[in-house]
């Protein structure tokens, strides 16, 4: 059985990596949508499901996955694509909640591209803290001072299509944590009056 699924998504720092992996062999590949999908434009324009459906051909030939193989696949956002291109090209497919050794395996990878970018954070950081990994995300996107604001090298290194990116950025970080928290209520209730209307 093949399990497919993603780490980053919810990281400033970055981009998102898709991960695949054989339960019977051990045998693991992944790729990384780059972070430039999630600039601007791009991410309005969801250009994160195209890239996931262009590079699901490649994860699929990295372990030779045939079509008849039973394929679980993470049910995040950014695997929509995935799932799209599973489909149109007839592999047989299910969603599923990944756990066990994929799982920790792309995290493994997500991880140690931030170690090498110089956000020093653990696994159990990363994995069960994300509040704290959020901040040293923005201390590093700042050079070390929460104060201050964002290094133009390092900005480019970020998900800037996220809506809060240039409150995060451009804030010292206790202003920052009020307007951000009152962009997303204010988006949350454009979104809700959408659907009620």
């Amino acid at each position: 059985m093949i399990q497919i699924d993603d780490a980053g998504w919810g990281c400033l720092v970055g981009g998102v990596f898709l991960g695949i992996y054989r339960e019977e062999t051990g045998e693991y590949a992944y790729r990384e949508i780059p972070v430039s999908i999630f600039y601007n434009g791009n991410f309005t324009r969801k250009a994160y499901l195209k890239a996931a459906y262009q590079i699901t051909p490649r994860l699929l030939d990295a372990l030779k996955v045939p079509p008849d193989e039973l394929i679980i696949v993470c049910t995040g956002e950014v695997l929509t694509g995935v799932r799209q291109y599973l489909t149109e090209h007839g592999y047989n497919w299910k969603p599923g909640k990944i756990t066990g050794p994929l799982q920790e395996k792309i995290e493994t990878t997500l991880l140690k591209k931030l170690n090498r970018m110089g956000i020093r954070v653990d696994y159990k950081t990363l994995t069960e803290k994300q509040g704290l990994l959020f901040w040293h995300c923005v201390r590093w996107l700042k050079g070390g001072n929460l104060n201050g604001k964002a290094r133009p090298d390092r900005e480019k290194l970020c998900k800037t299509g996220w809506s809060t990116f240039r409150i995060w950025a451009d804030m010292p970080y206790s202003e920052a944590r009020k307007a951000s928290k009152s962009l997303k209520a204010s988006l949350r209730k454009e979104r809700l009056e959408q659907y009620s209307g």
